[in-house]
């Protein structure tokens, strides 16, 4: 097992680091600690988890955000930019989410609502300025996927696990474009549409996991393909039974019958990729299939 660790370390360049990527690592880690910090601020004090006054919004949006951030920032091994792309890329990114995430948790500091608070001028203004950085964040990710579809140095199931995460990502954007115009996250009597948006924003975190553990297995890489389809089209699934729900008006908890039997069918499908995934790990015999030669990066390719 130490052995299959050391070669998804290797296959996924997590030890390639540039002078961006370092700054996206540190601000994305910083915003982990921010959501840990507030975590331990919120077992102390107590209160409500919901609502617009809780602490549950620095703990979800710092420990979202700073995930988003480490994320995009590692996916520049496989887009491979010149030094000033990356430094606008990451730069701007970690910027922008490290003032969303400041905005957020003064907010809950000053013991005043975050999100569609215009209580007072400041008050409007602060959520002015969350709107204009988190739409800094939407245009970059728009850019980064348009990106790994014009060119990606990825093995073909790693390449299809990053460009379907960063896919989905957008659509989770777009449900947090609709919590904006129905001034709230409920959708109908009780849906929830920050279940669909965190689902769908998680995806660019679950599929190139898999993607890299089947790298590390010993399998041919056109298998690997056909099981991140398979993974992917679980994680759809199970997207779809949120949306369905949500957008039915009913709680998370509230199970209709088709909600219940997509989640049951995405669940399923996801396991079994994973035990697929796993079990070639157990079967490994010789070096991944496929996988490049150690210390390779594969051809540059300049943006």
């Amino acid at each position: 097992m130490r052995d299959a660790l050391t070669d998804v370390v290797r296959i996924g360049r997590f030890t390639q680091l540039t002078t961006y990527q370092r700054f996206g690592y540190v601000v994305g880690g910083l915003l982990m600690l921010s959501g840990v910090f507030h975590g331990v601020v919120y077992a102390v004090d107590g209160g409500a988890w919901e609502g617009p006054l809780s602490w549950r919004k620095p703990i979800v949006f710092g420990l979202s955000f700073g995930l988003t951030l480490l994320t995009v920032t590692w996916l520049m091994n496989f887009l491979r930019p010149r030094p000033l792309a990356g430094w606008l890329t990451i730069g701007v990114f970690g910027l922008a989410s490290m003032g969303e995430v400041f905005l957020i948790s003064m907010q809950t500091w000053r013991g005043v609502a975050s999100h569609f608070n215009e209580t007072t001028p400041f008050d409007e203004s602060v959520f002015s300025a969350m709107g204009m950085l988190v739409s800094i964040v939407g245009l970059l990710t728009v850019i980064i996927t348009v990106w790994s579809f014009v060119r990606l140095d990825a093995p073909a199931s790693l390449a299809m696990a990053i460009r379907l995460g960063l896919v989905l990502m957008l659509v989770s954007q777009g449900v947090g474009v609709q919590m904006i115009v129905e001034g709230g996250n409920t959708f109908g009597s009780a849906g929830a549409l920050k279940v669909p948006h965190a689902f769908t924003l998680h995806a660019v975190q679950v599929l190139p996991l898999l993607a890299l553990v089947l790298l590390a297995s010993e399998s041919s890489e056109r298998r690997r393909v056909k099981i991140v389809g398979l993974g992917a089209a679980g994680y759809a699934v199970l997207i779809a039974s949120t949306m369905a729900q949500t957008y039915a008006g009913r709680a998370p908890l509230d199970l209709s019958v088709a909600a219940a039997v997509l989640a049951i069918i995405g669940v399923c499908l996801l396991a079994a990729t994973a035990a697929l995934a796993l079990v070639g790990l157990t079967r490994r015999s010789r070096p991944p299939v496929g996988s490049p030669p150690s210390g390779s990066v594969g051809p540059a390719v300049q943006v």
